[in-house]
């Protein structure tokens, strides 16, 4: 694809619904006792993974509707390139009796499953391997689970749906992406599941009630089009909600310490464009922003620093990925072990590269718009992963 520098980023759009809530929302579909409707669910490459996961495990899908099996089969589940399927999947078949085999494409067999594979075999699960393909034999015994998670949140959430079933006791050592977890806490008392906290350790109690649920918005989706707003213009994006937990809301304060003006409505979020200024950022707890604050950071007066301690684990080497292509782009970048350094200033037009991540597509997206020259971004159909409508909202933007 060829993007062309604009003059100016002006409009608005709405926000699609949040891929990190309709992964739970089925998975806690998949649980309950009746049936569920899952409206405004977002329909993606991953999410499409995850009601494959629901079929599989004895659910019938009927649209939006969920009608849950009385007890969840043993399975194969194909997670494609999605890392929730997997790791949800994974930690669901714990509460199974029987084999079940969880598998997905190539490079989600090179991200991490240790931590959630340790605490399932502290649980009493049988489980043959630390990566995919694994298979996993339950049920575990009810008890108590300490859990690294390190290295992903998910390892955290998918122990707490299967709290929901059958009653669990989780610490979480060491959590990173901290508000994925309240995502899924406030995903649970939706469907009625009761636990108690103590900051990161939890006990929930088994029992999740069919509901019907709406999906939020999506702050992660929309941080592309907001950083638009920032570098060329006043973009504003309609469906995100205020009173929220999402990690990526996190991406508006960095916003702000960048230099942008921030307008936080009820229901909407607008930015307009301001001096910008380098910053020094930590986004271990939103990693997914970290594509997009690179490119924010690339157009910033001064060197900033941009870190996140779990990067090179997603669906590509994000470090490594966003060095390369701001590099082609001319702008000086030094990668560290868990970020980059990024002197900013004007891009050039280049040949970039995706690395089949729908997040560096995005973000070297707008990048490309106030470039000097035209830029070829290769391998855009990754956007599919989690918005497939990415283009379409760009381009209603633009005019």
């Amino acid at each position: 694809m060829i993007i062309r520098p604009v003059d100016e980023v002006r409009g608005e759009l709405d926000a699609p619904p949040s891929k990190s809530y309709t992964h739970r929302a089925y998975f806690l579909a998949l649980l309950a006792e009746g049936r569920s409707t899952i409206e405004n669910p977002l329909v993606c490459d991953d999410t499409l993974a995850t009601l494959n996961a629901l079929r599989a495990f004895g659910a019938d899908v009927d649209g939006k509707t969920v009608v849950p099996p009385e007890e969840p089969c043993p399975a194969f589940v194909y997670a494609r390139e999605s890392g929730t399927t997997a790791r949800f999947s994974t930690a669901l078949a714990g509460g199974i009796g029987g084999r079940t085999l969880i598998d997905g494409a190539r490079r989600l067999r090179e991200r991490p499953m240790e931590g959630l594979v340790k605490a399932l075999k502290d649980l009493g699960a049988e489980v043959d391997g630390f990566s995919l393909p694994l298979t996993v034999k339950g049920p575990v015994k009810p008890g108590r689970v300490s859990v690294d998670a390190s290295k992903s949140s998910q390892f955290v959430s998918g122990l707490l749906l299967l709290g929901a079933k059958v009653g669990l006791r989780v610490e979480a050592r060491n959590p990173v992406s901290r508000p994925y977890i309240e995502m899924t806490l406030r995903t649970m008392e939706a469907f009625g599941v009761e636990f108690e906290r103590d900051g990161f350790s939890f006990e929930v109690y088994p029992g999740v009630k069919g509901t019907r649920y709406k999906v939020p918005g999506d702050y992660s989706t929309a941080s592309f089009f907001l950083a638009a707003g920032a570098l060329y213009g006043k973009v504003r994006v309609n469906n995100l909600l205020r009173e929220d937990v999402q990690a990526d809301m996190a991406f508006l304060d960095a916003l702000e310490e960048f230099g942008a003006r921030v307008k936080r409505g009820r229901d909407y979020v607008e930015v307009e464009g301001g001096e910008l200024k380098a910053v020094a950022l930590d986004c271990s707890d939103f990693p997914d922003s970290f594509p997009i604050l690179a490119v924010v950071a690339a157009y910033a007066r001064g060197k900033s620093v941009i870190r996140a301690r779990q990067l090179r684990f997603k669906e590509s080497d994000r470090v490594r990925a966003m060095a390369v292509n701001l590099s082609r782009m001319g702008v000086k970048v030094r990668e560290l072990e868990d970020g980059l350094e990024i002197e900013g200033g004007r891009p050039r037009g280049a040949k970039v590269e995706t690395f089949n991540d729908h997040r560096i597509a995005m973000a070297m997206s707008i990048a490309a718009l106030g470039a000097e020259g035209p830029s070829v971004i290769e391998d855009t159909e990754s956007v599919s992963k989690s918005h497939p409508g990415f283009f379409d909202d760009l381009r209603r933007l633009l005019g």
